[in-house]
C-alpha cells in the first residue's frame, strides 16, 4: 500500500480534539498560507502539526503539493502549482525584498523568538533606495494591504500610511524569499521595469504559491 494512503487511513484514529486541530491547521494553511509559532493564537497548530508531520505530508502529497517547514524560523507553509500561483506585481515584489533586507537588518538585533520590527517610513526608504522610485500612498496601502494578506508582514495600526506607524516582519519572509533567490529577482524586476502593477497581468514581475517557497520564488 502507498505510504501516504497508510498515513492517510490514520486520521480516523485521532481523537475529537487532534482532529479538530488538524482542520484547523489544514485551514490556516490553505487560506491564511502559512502557520506561524511565534503567533500566539497558532503555537498550539504549529506544535500539533510538526508532531503530526508525517499525516500532514500526506495529505498535502494527495493534493499534489508539499509540505515545507523551517524550524528554526517556526513556520510551516506548503508548495503548490498551477492555479494556486499567486502573481505579484512590479512594486509587490520591490516591497517584498526591500522587507527580506530589514528582516536581516534587523533580525540579528533580536532574539530568535522575537518580531523584527520596522516603522512604514523605513520600508519607505529601503523601497526608494532599491528601486529608485517614491511609491505613492495608495499604491503602498495597496502592496502592504496585500502583503499582510499573504501573511508576510502584520500592520500594527488601522493607518497604514501613516509614516511612524510600526509592521511586523514575519518569518514567513525569508521562507519566501532565499539568499540565493533576490539577484533573480531582481533581475526579473530590471526585465520588467515598465510592466504596470496589476495583480493578474503577465508583465507582473514575480509569483507565490498559495504558499510561497523559496523554490517557486527564488
Amino acid at each position: 500500500m502507498n505510504s501516504d494512503i497508510e498515513a492517510v487511513a490514520k486520521i480516523p484514529e485521532l481523537t475529537n480534539n487532534e482532529f479538530a486541530l488538524f482542520k484547523s491547521a489544514l485551514h490556516t494553511l490553505l487560506s491564511k498560507t502559512f502557520i506561524i509559532r511565534g503567533i500566539e493564537k497558532e503555537k498550539e497548530l504549529y506544535d500539533f502539526t510538526i508532531r503530526n508531520i508525517v499525516l500532514f505530508d500526506a495529505w498535502f502529497s494527495c493534493m499534489d503539493a508539499e509540505l515545507k517547514r523551517d524550524e528554526s524560523l517556526g513556520v510551516i507553509t506548503f508548495r503548490a502549482a498551477g492555479d494556486l500561483r499567486l502573481r505579484l506585481g512590479r512594486d509587490d515584489t520591490c516591497a517584498l525584498l526591500a522587507l527580506r533586507q530589514l528582516y536581516e537588518e534587523k533580525r540579528i538585533e533580536l532574539h530568535l523568538t522575537a518580531f523584527p520590527v520596522i516603522t512604514i517610513q523605513e520600508f519607505q526608504q529601503k523601497f526608494n533606495i532599491m528601486t529608485g522610485d517614491e511609491l505613492k500612498k495608495t499604491g503602498q496601502i495597496k502592496v502592504l494591504q496585500r502583503l499582510s494578506s499573504c501573511k508576510l508582514i502584520g500592520i500594527n495600526q488601522a493607518d497604514i500610511s501613516d509614516p511612524d506607524g510600526q509592521i511586523l516582519l514575519y518569518p514567513s519572509i525569508p521562507l519566501s524569499v532565499d539568499r540565493e533567490g533576490i539577484d533573480e529577482l531582481i533581475a526579473v524586476l530590471m526585465s520588467k521595469s515598465d510592466s504596470d502593477d496589476t495583480e493578474d497581468d503577465d508583465g507582473a514581475a514575480a509569483a507565490l504559491d498559495a504558499a510561497p517557497d523559496t523554490e517557486s520564488l527564488s
